[in-house]
């Protein structure tokens, strides 16, 4: 089916109009939203998603190119998720690690931030290299737990098991280096 023909069905308000799209471009989709997503769930929740926004925006809207605008908005939507995917995953790393660095001290307890790096590279200095590289995995390069296990031929328990155990002990390091009471 031609473009013009596709955009008429979107006008008609047919929901075949989604059917053909997804026939004669749902391969594309998937390549830009995968190409931006790493799960292919994800990379599917996105053209998923993208099908719905152009049945919306069409009508009013009358593309010149339905191939065009229906790749832009994949990607959109796409970047759109990917973003919200890694905000989520941050929020969830700075949850892990608020038991250990408290957000708040009172002023006369506070060290500036130069401080706490170096005692925590001094701590992660200490650890053996298996136990560092899961922590710095986890926390510096924002790696999820499945990544680290797969990586390092560990089972994901294993891994979460290392991560609070090295968390335990680096908050037992930061209270007896006199950085943060407990």
């Amino acid at each position: 089916m031609e473009d013009n023909q596709i955009i008429e069905l979107y006008f008609q308000r047919d929901e075949q109009a989604i059917a053909e799209t997804q026939s004669k471009y749902g391969r594309l989709c998937g390549k830009i939203a995968g190409g931006i997503l790493t799960r292919p769930e994800d990379a599917e929740e996105a053209v998923s998603s993208s099908y719905i926004k152009l049945w919306n925006a069409i009508p009013p809207k009358r593309p010149t190119s339905l191939c065009g605008y229906l790749c832009a908005i994949v990607r959109n939507t796409a970047l759109n998720l990917y973003d919200n995917l890694r905000r989520r995953s941050c929020e969830e790393l700075y949850g892990e690690l608020a038991e250990v660095i408290p957000d708040s001290v009172s002023v006369d307890q506070q060290l500036d931030s130069r401080e706490i790096s170096d005692s925590l590279n001094r701590f992660l200095r200490g650890c053996n290299k298996k136990s560092r590289d899961i922590f710095t995995g986890r926390y510096y390069f924002n790696m999820s737990v499945r990544d680290i296990a797969e990586g390092m031929g560990m089972t994901e328990t294993a891994v979460k098991t290392r991560l609070s155990r090295t968390r335990a002990e680096l908050k037992k390091y930061l209270v007896s280096s006199g950085v943060f009471t407990d």
